[in-house]
Order: structure tokens, then C-alpha cells, then sequence
């Protein structure tokens, strides 16, 4: 083609890139095929395009001259496939499946991601059958390949981090090639996860509030955040910076939205503005684990659940005494406490609004002026062994057509006030 033609080309079609995003695939033979997403827009004549797009792909080296694969494998030294696959533009957006085998693609086989160079996804693309395909520009990186070439996706994934030697433009799958962040570990997992996931954290600091989200889960499948089980105040999430460690200057340290099947394990949390953990439609599993020097331990709302197992949530940041509570439930959100303890909060536990807590056993609650409030028709159940509230105004409210259960398995432990029941509240068992 020459130069006029090519000006003339790129006058009816103009690609705005989006991302790669690396999905695992639906294996016929495990660990045998995969698949990654390439999200685009296209213009013509300016404007974003509508209807069938037609599409050829291409692997490429660096330099664009050898080919590892195309769509339909007739690509050489980075020249365009006969073949090609259609997509469907809505508003000039379209996603296509690269290795997609249900959308006539030959199969894409994750030794092509073994290669010592990085790889290039080349693509063609047609508004009609009558018009020549132009091949857009740049060819883009596939991002972390090393996922992909992994033979072992039936076996699961690990993530290694290493706030001391990690490095985030490392791949991350051994620990000499470990992250240097936690965000930066999350941000590489593919964005559909049908294998279990584990994010291996180092001992160390991690200055950096987490944002979880855009993770699709299948078949439920986790993505597990895994510390120091043993000692978890020796992995330490926290929004503080080093020249002043008591000084939070990051807002929450671990924000879900909208995001399932969620384990964390073995860390430490501390010194933020707001909450340790924060959830918005959302679960998430949380184990062996330390909240400390934070407005609000957890804080769940918008049809969250929060399943807790030996988690200490303590010592509340001071300056925001009439604001602090350790588990906080609002808007439907459901809640499992075993073996975890809450000391020093305003409110140790506080939900409303249609929140279920079922169960709470084998807990403490200390030090808390109100040590389980629930209001706006919330239920909270109790199961052996007993949980302790100690050292209380007022152990146990209930308003507003909230309920207790199984009561008998609390004990009270203060001169406060053992229970309030007031405004519509049903307690029975005391």
C-alpha cells in the first residue's frame, strides 16, 4: 500500500486501545489452552463505529517480524492472516476473546508465552468485506505473560510479594521475581479467575491502601491474600508513612466493591484514617488477623458477608473517640464471628438496617461501652462456646425490631448494664 492509500485508511478508521486484560480459559485438556480478553474502540469516519467488525490477530516478537501465533496460523514473519474472525461494535466498543476457539480462532497454546522475548498482539481490522484490512498501530504488549505460559492453571496460581526485594515490573511467580506491592500483585491476576489464587505476602511493611475489585470469580473459586499465619504483626499493611508511624495519611486498608470470594490471613492492619477493611457488595473471609489504630475495625455494608476466625480487632485511633466501632454492619450484610476479639471501641459491634450475625461464639468483646448494638431489623445469634462481654455501659441493645437468640450462650462480666431491650427490640434466652 502506498503512502496516500495509507493516509487514506487511517482517515476512516482510528483504534483507541483499552487494555489487555489476561483471562484464564475454558480447557479442554487442563492447563492445554488459554485465552486472553483484547478490548478496543473503533472510529469510522470519526465517528464510533456500530455493527459487525471484522478482525485478524497475530503474535508478534518486539520487532514485528516473527509470528508465534495468528487466528487461523497462515501468519509468517508478522504478515497478516488470510482468515479472519467477526466482533460485534456497540458505540464503536468491542471485546474479543484472543484464542477463543468457539469464535473460529485456532487454539492458542500457552508455550507461545514460554518464549525469552516479549510478546506482541498485532491486529487487522475491516468495516466491511469489501475494504482491505489495516493493520492498526502499535502492536500492543501482552502484559505479564508469564501467567499465561504457566502449564499448572488446573493447580492454582501464587503470587509472591516482597515489600524488601520484590519489584512491581517483576512477574511475581517466584520469590526471586516477587511484587514489591500487594496492589501491584492484585492488579496482575487475570480478570476472570476460574483457579484458585494465592497472593504470598513476605514479612515486611506495605504502605498502600488496597483497592479489590474487577475480579471475576468462577465456580467459587478464591483469591487468597496469605501473611504470616503464626505472627501476623510481621506482615503489616498500614497507612501510615515512615517518618510518622502513628500518623495515618491513607483512608481505609483493604476496599472490596463488588468483589467475591475474597481470603485474607495472617496480617496486620493499622493506622488508618477509616476502616481496616471495607466491603460493598462483597465477601470475604478473614483469618488470624490483627486490626489496630483505626477508626472502625470493619466496615460492611450493601449485601456484604464478612466471616471472621480468630481476629483481633483493638486499640482504636485515638482522636475519633465518639466515631469508633470495631465491626460495623449496615444494608443487609451478613456476619459469622469465631474465637475473635473486640476491646476498646465506642461500639464493638454495631449493625443495622436488615443485618444478620450468625453466629457469634467464642468471643470477647472488653472495654466497650456498647459492646453489640443492633437496630432496624438486625438479628444477632450466640453459639457455644459462650462469648464474654466485659467491662461494658451497656453489654447488649437491642431497637427497632432487632432480635437476640440463643442468649444463654453469653456471659456478662461488669457492673454495667447486662442487656437493653427498647423501640420494638425481641430478646430471648437471658
Amino acid at each position: 500500500m502506498d503512502a496516500s492509500m495509507k493516509r487514506n485508511a487511517r482517515a476512516w478508521v482510528f483504534i483507541a486501545w483499552a487494555a489487555l486484560i489476561l483471562l484464564l480459559a475454558n480447557f479442554a485438556n487442563a492447563g492445554q489452552e488459554v485465552e486472553f480478553t483484547y478490548n478496543g474502540r473503533v472510529k469510522h469516519n470519526g465517528d464510533p463505529f456500530d455493527g459487525a467488525g471484522y478482525f485478524k490477530f497475530a503474535l508478534v516478537d518486539q520487532a514485528g517480524q516473527t509470528t508465534y501465533w495468528s487466528n487461523d496460523s497462515t501468519s509468517a514473519e508478522g504478515g497478516e492472516p488470510t482468515g479472519y474472525v467477526t466482533s460485534q461494535v456497540i458505540d464503536g466498543f468491542f471485546n474479543v476473546a484472543i484464542g477463543d476457539t468457539l469464535a473460529g480462532m485456532d487454539p492458542l497454546i500457552p508455550t507461545v508465552f514460554n518464549e525469552d522475548e516479549r510478546i506482541y498482539l498485532r491486529v487487522w481490522f475491516s468495516h466491511d468485506l469489501g475494504s482491505p484490512f489495516q493493520c492498526l498501530a502499535p502492536d500492543r504488549r501482552v502484559v505479564n505473560p508469564a501467567l499465561l505460559g504457566q502449564q499448572s492453571f488446573d493447580e492454582g496460581i501464587t503470587l509472591y510479594v516482597d515489600a524488601e526485594n520484590g519489584d512491581d515490573s517483576n512477574n511475581g511467580l517466584t520469590t526471586d521475581t516477587a511484587k514489591q506491592s500487594i496492589q501491584a500483585a492484585w492488579n496482575t491476576i487475570p480478570g476472570v479467575v476460574k483457579h484458585a489464587t494465592t497472593i504470598q505476602i513476605a514479612d515486611g511493611v506495605y504502605r498502600e491502601a488496597l483497592e479489590l475489585d474487577s475480579k471475576t470469580v468462577v465456580g467459587g473459586t478464591t483469591i487468597s491474600f496469605v501473611g504470616n499465619v503464626a505472627q501476623p504483626e510481621l506482615v503489616r499493611i498500614t497507612g501510615a508513612e515512615a517518618d510518622a508511624e502513628t500518623t495515618p495519611v491513607l483512608e481505609c486498608g483493604l476496599r472490596l466493591i463488588d468483589q467475591d470470594g475474597i481470603q485474607i490471613s495472617g496480617v496486620l492492619i493499622d493506622y488508618f484514617q477509616n476502616s481496616g477493611i471495607s466491603t460493598s457488595y462483597s465477601s470475604v473471609i478473614v483469618q488470624n488477623c490483627k486490626i489496630m489504630h483505626v477508626s472502625k475495625g470493619i466496615f460492611a455494608y450493601n449485601k456484604s458477608t464478612i466471616q471472621m476466625s480468630n481476629v483481633e480487632i483493638s486499640a482504636p485511633l485515638s482522636g475519633y473517640e465518639t466515631l469508633i466501632w470495631g465491626v460495623t454492619g449496615r444494608n443487609f450484610c451478613y456476619f459469622t464471628l469465631d474465637s475473635c476479639s473486640i476491646s476498646d471501641f465506642t461500639h464493638g459491634i454495631d449493625v443495622g438496617n436488615c443485618c444478620v450475625i450468625d453466629k457469634l461464639y467464642g468471643c470477647t468483646i472488653n472495654n466497650c461501652a456498647m459492646a453489640i448494638f443492633t437496630q432496624a431489623n438486625s438479628i444477632c445469634s450466640f453459639g457455644a462456646p459462650s462469648t464474654t462481654i466485659s467491662n461494658y455501659t451497656c453489654g447488649i441493645r437491642g431497637t427497632t425490631n432487632s432480635s437476640y437468640t440463643q442468649c444463654d450462650e453469653v456471659t456478662f462480666d461488669g457492673s454495667g448494664t447486662d442487656y437493653i431491650v427498647d423501640s420494638g427490640g425481641v430478646v430471648t434466652g437471658f
